[in-house]
């Protein structure tokens, strides 16, 4: 009777622990993914969720919830919210790998992750990675991958080498799709792309093509091109007569269709690489409300064929400096800012002329700086009550000038404000004026970035509601950093009449990424016959705002 009473007791233990245990992995994996499937993302989240709670060591589910995690960040239009979830995405998959390294979905998902980020994300190398490592995986066990997974991975495989400008490589992806699975519809798109690949790139006339205004040895080569449109060498040298004008975009298109054919020339990868980084130097146009990722990608691209001339030639000295600069100015989300360091050691330490070495030097100093302001970065971000953040702060706070009235027409009002922090990257600031109901008046200042892009990217939440971005293009400019800055309003509205006698809100607002830190700062101004002055001394990334009317 008491061994029957002890089984019993067993019992109902194991049955308790099964109910407090709650649903295996592959039950909850089975439910997030149905909920996926029905476009619940949030849904699919939270279940995962729950899931890594009780299943906290389960591989299968680090790579669910980083998967869905991913597809959060890309379908959001939030800019700040969507590179929380990207690295959150990318922290879960890792995670994936480290429980269980031999689990191919891991790979799969953290590669499909990196060819479908925006490449200046910096995830792309890493991703192509993944997708070759599920590819050897299936090559030395053909059980342990699904064929479709194997079939998807090569198509992910081809887009990520497309996206690195590897025509080479991309073709030869797409060849084996067409080997492995003939006459699938996998197949058929991919022989569509390797015909796209052999295309001429250009429709209608383009920089071969001669056209008013072409005179020199311009249009001497182009006169040559069309009776030898396949002559390398005339393509070649009419890309360098374009890289000697300074013609960037002429250069770059020309010398792209060049390394199409030929991928053995480093001269060509170089002054293509050189010419491309030169288009992104012009700053943040127009052409970012169409693709508000464009500068990025001109960077990300120029790098890639400066990395191309290194392949073919490892001891180029020069390229190695000029990619090791291209990698620590260049923004940080490139992931270059250690192979610029290196490089730049590597042309230091070498035997490189002495002028080379002093440069290299000087670009090392600008790389050591950049790592120190990461130090200080983390500590805003992930101490901001310590005592350590608020020596960080004073310590980078930058001097405060002061305004001068005699140097400007009246009447008028000046915005004198303080940049106290300093990020990765220049933040987005804005300053603009509204009457005393609420009612946009004027936008004084907006950083290049936030101006053009409009509402394809908001970073600066408030202002982009009340602005609507009325009457921005004349005064969006280059993004300021941390400092101290003088702008005036002449009490102008947008009409260009002045305003009548009242009070006036003038609002500062900042948004750093990707520390994520932001402040919107402002003070209250009246325009009347008396001089006024208002000093707000609030917050870390705005710590000092005054605003002063001057009468006539």
């Amino acid at each position: 009777m008491r061994f029957r009473l002890f089984g019993f007791v067993v019992l109902l233990v194991m049955l308790y622990s099964a109910v407090v245990s709650g649903e295996s992995v592959e039950d909850y994996i089975g439910e997030a993914r149905k909920l996926a499937d029905g476009d619940n993302m949030p849904g699919a989240m939270k279940i995962l969720r729950k899931a890594l709670e009780e299943h906290p060591e389960s591989s299968d589910i680090h790579v669910y919830l980083g998967f869905y995690t991913g597809m959060s960040a890309g379908s959001t239009g939030d800019y700040m919210e969507a590179g929380r979830l990207a690295i959150e995405s990318f922290t879960l998959l890792d995670k994936a790998v480290a429980l269980d390294p031999a689990n191919y979905r891991a790979y799969f998902y953290r590669g499909l992750m990196g060819v479908k980020m925006p490449p200046f994300l910096g995830k792309l190398d890493g991703g192509i990675n993944d997708l070759n490592r599920v590819i050897d995986m299936h090559a030395k066990s053909p059980d342990t991958v699904e064929k479709d997974d194997l079939i998807f991975a090569l198509s992910l495989l081809a887009e990520g080498y497309e996206k690195k400008g590897d025509a080479g490589s991309t073709k030869g992806v797409l060849e084996k799709i067409v080997k492995l699975a003939p006459g699938s519809d996998a197949a058929e798109a991919a022989k569509e792309q390797i015909g796209k690949l052999h295309a001429p790139a250009r429709k209608g006339p383009g920089p071969l093509s001669l056209k008013e205004g072409d005179e020199g040895d311009i249009a001497a080569l182009k006169k040559k091109i069309e009776k030898d449109p396949g002559n390398g060498t005339l393509i070649l040298a009419l890309g360098e007569a374009y890289y000697e004008m300074e013609k960037w975009e002429e250069t770059r298109e020309v010398l792209k269709e060049y390394v199409a054919s030929d991928e053995t020339n480093a001269r060509a990868y170089r002054l293509l690489g050189i010419a491309t980084s030169r288009i992104a130097e012009d700053g943040y146009d127009k052409r970012i409300h169409d693709d508000t990722d464009f500068l990025s990608g001109i960077a990300f691209e120029s790098m890639g064929y400066l990395d191309k001339v290194i392949t073919l030639d490892p001891d180029d000295t020069e390229t190695r400096l000029l990619r090791g600069i291209f990698g620590i100015m260049f923004p940080f989300f490139l992931g270059k800012h250690d192979q610029g360091v290196a490089d730049l050691k590597f042309v230091a330490e070498g035997d490189a002329p002495e002028a080379l070495k002093a440069e290299a030097k000087f670009y090392l100093g600008i790389a050591y700086r950049h790592q120190a302001m990461r130090c200080w970065v983390d500590v805003a971000t992930k101490y901001p009550d310590s005592e350590a953040a608020r020596m960080m702060y004073n310590e980078i706070r930058p001097r405060v000038k002061r305004f001068d009235p005699a140097a400007v027409e009246k009447p008028v009002v000046a915005v004198d404000f303080v940049l106290g922090f300093q990020d990765e990257l220049p933040p987005q600031t804005v300053v603009w004026i509204e009457d005393d109901d609420g009612r946009y008046v004027k936008t004084i200042y907006v950083s290049g970035f936030s101006g053009f892009a409009k509402e394809k990217q908001v970073n600066l939440p408030v202002w982009s509601v009340i602005s609507k971005f009325e009457g921005v293009e004349a005064v969006t400019s280059a993004s300021i950093d941390i400092g101290h800055y003088i702008y005036t309003w002449d009490l102008t509205g947008l009409d260009g009449k002045k305003v009548k006698r009242g009070t006036y809100m003038v609002r500062v607002e900042v948004s750093y990424w990707p520390s994520m830190k932001y402040q919107l700062a402002e003070a209250s101004i009246d325009i009347g016959k008396k001089r006024q002055n208002i000093l707000v001394e609030e917050g870390d990334y705005i710590p000092r705002l005054e605003v002063t009317y001057i009468p006539k």
